[in-house]
This record gives structure tokens, sequence and C-alpha cells, in this order.
């Protein structure tokens, strides 16, 4: 019996492995400098908060957007609405913290399966982007970014983060420690989605099979 409970433990805890798997996606901000925003693409279909709600100069609060599923939204720097967003206009958050040390964290009160954040600044720098576990330590690995230096989204960037399942329970935004701009960092049109179910990979449906296979020898051995 307990060799049993021991090979069902594992196959449990390998198939949650399997699934903590977050990959990175490139999109599009919603550049307004073009003309109407159009909002950033991939639109994930869940959640969209652009800031736009807020008045221009003020500074943001750690459960600003408490009733929208962020349960905390902070920098040790502290983050200000400014109106100079050039993804959607007018408003971005910005971190001024001082050269290379931005470090805004994102806590979500539910987990999500996708999440999607708008980085932006005059000059071209690398951001790591951590996703979060339920428990705030970190998702898989830091993925870094870099926001274009030139081209028609020049200084603007969207990234998203995705997972085959709902693990995702928050994302930490850092500036590189060796950006040369002084002026700290500023996000954007944060959007985070779930899905209606955790459908297992297949990779799962394998490791599942397995143990059951596995199982069912050890107790045909018992009896014989």
């Amino acid at each position: 019996m307990k060799v049993k409970s021991l090979l069902l433990s594992s196959v449990i805890l390998a198939a949650v492995s399997a699934n903590a798997t977050p990959t990175l996606g490139t999109g599009t901000p919603g550049n307004s400098v073009l003309g109407a925003p159009t909002g950033p693409s991939p639109n994930l279909g869940g959640t969209l908060i652009n800031f736009d709600d807020l008045t221009p100069g003020t500074s943001v609060g750690a459960a600003q957007y408490a009733a929208q599923g962020v349960s905390s939204i902070s920098s040790p720097g502290g983050l200000t609405a400014i109106p100079f967003s050039t993804q959607s206009s007018p408003n971005e958050l910005f971190d001024g913290s001082p050269n290379g040390t931005a470090h805004i964290t994102i806590d979500l009160a539910t987990g999500a399966s996708s999440i999607g954040i708008g980085i932006a600044d005059s000059d071209p720098f690398a951001v790591t982007l951590q996703a979060l576990a339920e428990n705030g330590t970190a998702l898989g690995s830091p993925f870094t970014v870099t926001i274009p230096g030139s081209g028609v989204n020049s200084g603007n960037g969207y990234f998203t983060i995705s997972d085959t399942s709902n693990d995702i329970f928050g994302l930490e935004i850092q500036q590189d420690a060796g950006s040369i701009n002084n002026s700290g960092l500023a996000i954007d049109d944060l959007q985070f989605a779930s899905t209606s179910a955790n459908v297992p990979e297949p990779s799962t449906y394998a490791l599942f099979g397995a143990g059951a296979i596995l199982l069912s020898l050890l107790g045909r051995r018992k009896r014989a």
C-alpha cells in the first residue's frame, strides 16, 4: 500500500510540474501616436486595465485595482499616473526609480493562464519578466525582453506570458541594471485571462496513464 501511495503521489506531482511551463509571447502595443489607439495585440479576452481612469499626476495605491482582480500593484520607487502614454493614451503608470532599478510587482487575486503588459520608454533597454506562482515564488524561468529602439513602435513593447493552466498569480517587471536610461520605466495595458477549465496536456495524460498501468501491475503481483 505504501508503494502504491508513493507512486500515485509521484504521478500527481509530475503532472503538476508538467503544467508549470510558462511561455513568452511578443505582441504589438496599441500605439496612440499613430492615431486612435487600437489596444494591445493579442487581445487575451479577459480583463484589460489601461490606467486611463486615474487622475494624471496622482500616486497609485497598491490596492487601486483590487475590484478588477489585481490584489496588489506596487514598486519600491512608487507608481504615478502620467498622461504621456504612447500606447493607450492618455495614462501610463510610471516608476521613476533611479537608473536601472525600476521593479514593479503585480499580484492577481486568482490564477490566470495568461498575462500581458505594455512597457514603454524613450530609449531601448532590457527588462526581465518573471511570472509568479500562488505563493509568490517564481513560476518557471525569467524572460529577458528588449524594448525596440527603432521602427513604428520605437520605445514601446508588448509582451505576454502564458501557461497551460491557471498557474499565473502575478508578474514582476524589472529594469535591467545596466540600463542607460535614468528615467525609470512605464507600463500600460495590463491584461490577464483565465481558462474556464484546466485541460491537461498530452504529457499529463501520459503520466497518469503510466501511473495507472504501474498500479495495475502492482495489484496483479500482489494477488499472484
